[in-house]
């Protein structure tokens, strides 16, 4: 292991919040737990980093999984993350992950996307234990940097490529399963209800299913007129989310949300908005209570999406 640059604090995560990730832009990057947002404290907890940089922090305890900044170059991508304590100690060796880029979680394990594969983060009542997965010889050239975790079932779905994703079982011997995309790809999520499901949009306007156990694609349908993938990164293109039965996908320029049904898989409905929608994202209650006098017995969803005019 390369002796990599001592650390310098910074604030993240504080140890009663749940998984977590962070961009660390700035020297100091603030973060609260739950229960101190809720009591209107203004707490935060202090862990170490080496220099501002764009990086993530994943709390766990009494401790922190942070990204360690190119040393040559802070504005590069990491080049790997160490544990420390809230004490502010370094804890065991730092783990390699050059080009750290995207990160998810999906049960017990937090995944970091390196361009040698992944580093998988568990904890079992101690300091966190980080193993690499490195990518299998049959993929292509290539690396993930965009990764989004299952719900309900435990795995990861990455990029590879512009028109390619690839399923991720890190408890398997074969973790990886590449599925090519019939065009680039514009955006993906996963199916929290239909965990054996994920959707792709790609720019020829179509919505793709994704059987993630089968490791292909299911179905597909036509929602939106073709979106080119050429041009900014940023520019307005739609996005996914799914509540319950029905998933949204945004047509910025349509100035609409189209709404599927998502187990016939296909569109029933759609929003009108203002402007050009751009991220959704769906919010639903569990049910636990708020604070005194307020508890609510069932569960809702509502989605939301941000509109550019």
């Amino acid at each position: 292991m390369p002796n990599l640059p001592a650390p310098n604090p910074v604030t993240s995560w504080s140890d009663k919040a749940m998984w977590r990730s962070g961009l660390m832009a700035k020297t100091m990057h603030c973060c609260f737990n739950e229960a101190a947002v809720l009591q209107g404290k203004n707490a935060a907890t202090n862990v170490n980093v080496v220099a501002a940089h764009h990086g993530v922090a994943v709390p766990y305890d009494q401790y922190a999984v942070v990204s360690i900044p190119n040393p040559e170059d802070a504005s590069k991508r990491p080049v790997g993350v160490r544990v420390v304590g809230l004490d502010g100690k370094k804890v065991g060796e730092d783990a390699l992950c050059p080009g750290l880029y995207g990160s998810a979680g999906s049960g017990n394990i937090y995944a970091l996307a390196c361009s040698t594969g992944l580093l998988l983060i568990t904890q079992n009542n101690a300091a966190p234990e980080i193993k690499h997965l490195p990518y299998s010889n049959s993929l292509p050239q290539g690396s993930a940097s965009t990764l989004i975790g299952g719900k309900g079932m435990q795995y990861f779905i990455g990029n590879y490529g512009p028109d390619r994703i690839v399923p991720i079982d890190p408890t398997q011997s074969d973790s990886f399963r590449l599925i090519q995309l019939p065009t680039r790809r514009v955006h993906f999520a996963v199916d929290p209800v239909r965990p054996k499901y994920a959707y792709v949009f790609t720019e020829d306007g179509k919505l793709n299913q994704v059987d993630v156990i089968k490791g292909q694609i299911a179905k597909s349908v036509p929602v939106t007129e073709p979106y080119s993938m050429d041009g900014h990164w940023n520019d307005s293109r739609p996005r996914i989310a799914v509540a319950d039965d029905k998933i949204f996908v945004t047509d910025p320029l349509k100035s609409k949300i189209h709404v599927l049904d998502a187990v016939a898989f296909k569109e029933t409905g759609e929003i009108p908005v203002e402007g050009q929608p751009f991220n959704i994202v769906a919010v639903g209650g569990s049910g636990k209570v708020h604070d005194e006098g307020h508890h609510h017995e069932h569960s809702h969803n509502h989605n939301y999406a941000k509109k550019e005019k």
